[in-house]
């Protein structure tokens, strides 16, 4: 491994040393070689580590989710709330053979382009509808926190630069994104209402719900969120499920991703439509 590395870096210093015509030459052949293959059979136009390693996650962690996409139904459409570089996206869209609807939402910049590559790279541009933009609980436009850039970056937050545990972080860049309540984005665009949403925004879940209680509360829906819990005094999972429960909905599922007892505490929670 030590060889390749040095190997690696020397060829880094020669690439360095063309000029930029070349460079720039060098940089299109390898990004169209970049391309991966999951286990599933799902395409992924690569440019990053990050992306490499999101792509390569094995399903086995994510077992109980991928069981729930596979529960879809040809009257669904599925709405996916952080979707990155599109993994989820693509598994929903390829286990139902392009008979449900998906609506991949990344405001990331860059996160968003590798979205939209491997959508194209799968074929699946007539199903899958990527959105750059940010759901939150006001609609405008709102600093967007970077913890780091780069696709397949996460822990990003809208508004404040707080992290998963609300504690303060010193961003490494700050974008400005459009910011849609969920109820404005479908009167204003007709987006289809969606009957599944799947939700993992770091830690601001209750901001993108509060934004969206016309539509979970005007027609039945699931709602598959990643709740963290700072530490035992923590009120937002309380909160959340509060709020939902006002709404109709309660708690089907819960799969804890830390032993019980662990802090912070990450769990993966399903509600459904009383």
């Amino acid at each position: 491994m030590r060889a390749g590395e040095e190997k690696l870096r020397l060829l880094i210093d020669e690439a360095a040393t063309l000029p930029i015509r070349f460079r720039l030459r060098l940089l299109e052949e390898l990004q169209a070689t970049a391309g991966f293959e999951d286990q599933d059979g799902l395409r992924f136009n690569l440019g990053s580590i990050s992306e490499y390693k999101r792509a390569r996650r094995r399903r086995v962690q994510q077992a109980p989710l991928v069981t729930w996409l596979a529960s879809f139904g040809p009257s669904d459409v599925f709405l996916d709330i952080g979707a990155n570089i599109g993994g989820l996206s693509l598994v929903a869209a390829r286990l139902h053979g392009g008979r449900v609807p998906v609506i991949a939402v990344e405001p990331a910049f860059d996160s968003f382009a590798a979205l939209v590559r491997n959508i194209l790279a799968n074929d699946l541009g007539n199903v899958v509808t990527p959105l750059q933009v940010a759901l939150f609980d006001e609609t405008g436009v709102r600093p967007f926190h970077r913890s780091r850039l780069g696709a397949g970056s996460a822990s990003h937050t809208v508004g404040e630069p707080l992290d998963y545990a609300r504690r303060p972080f010193t961003p490494a860049a700050v974008e400005h994104v459009l910011t849609f309540r969920l109820d404005d984005l479908v009167r204003v665009t007709g987006l289809a209402r969606p009957t599944r949403i799947k939700l993992d925004v770091d830690g601001v879940e209750d901001k993108v719900l509060a934004g969206a209680a016309e539509v979970l509360s005007s027609s039945p829906c699931e709602v598959y969120t990643e709740l963290i819990e700072a530490d035992a005094a923590d009120p937002r999972v309380g909160a959340v499920t509060a709020f939902m429960q006002r709404l109709d909905y309660e708690v089907a599922e819960v799969v804890e991703h830390r032993p019980p007892g662990a802090f912070p505490r990450v769990a993966d929670v399903l509600f459904v439509r009383r």
